[in-house]
């Protein structure tokens, strides 16, 4: 059985919260992932090695266009602060919404400035993260 194409999720309705709520509204990407650290095993017997996962760590990135120095301003205050930031996609044709909280989420550089004559101007941030929560999820 196939699916119905509505209810793939739009990008258009992705969005990006600050720690105080704010939407951060220019947000054109975002991305996080979380990269698991492994050991291989190697096992008697086995052709293949084994994987177990020890850990993790996070690490995402946003890019934004530039309407204020508020965001970089802030970094660039305080670079080793850490915050809490809410991705979230709610297409209203989807089965249902997905949010995740990036839990003291810092980031890696304090881009200044960056421009090129015709072009809008974007901003784009690294950052890593140290936990994280999923507040809705999409669920079959």
């Amino acid at each position: 059985m196939g699916f119905d194409a509505n209810e793939v999720i739009n990008g258009k309705y992705g969005f990006l919260y600050d720690e105080d709520g704010r939407q951060l509204s220019t947000t054109q990407e975002f991305e996080a992932v979380v990269d698991l650290n492994k050991e291989e095993i190697e096992m008697a017997g086995e052709f293949m090695s084994g994987h177990k996962v020890m850990g993790g760590s996070g690490s995402g990135s946003v890019t934004y266009l530039k309407l204020t120095s508020a965001l970089v301003k802030k970094i660039s205050e305080e670079p080793t602060a850490k915050f809490n930031y809410l991705g979230k996609l709610d297409d209203p044709t989807a089965k249902g919404k997905e949010a995740v909280l990036y839990k003291r989420l810092s980031f890696d550089q304090i881009p200044l400035q960056n421009y090129s004559l015709g072009d809008l101007v974007e901003v784009e941030l690294d950052f890593t993260f140290e936990d994280f929560e999923y507040k809705d999820s999409i669920d079959e």
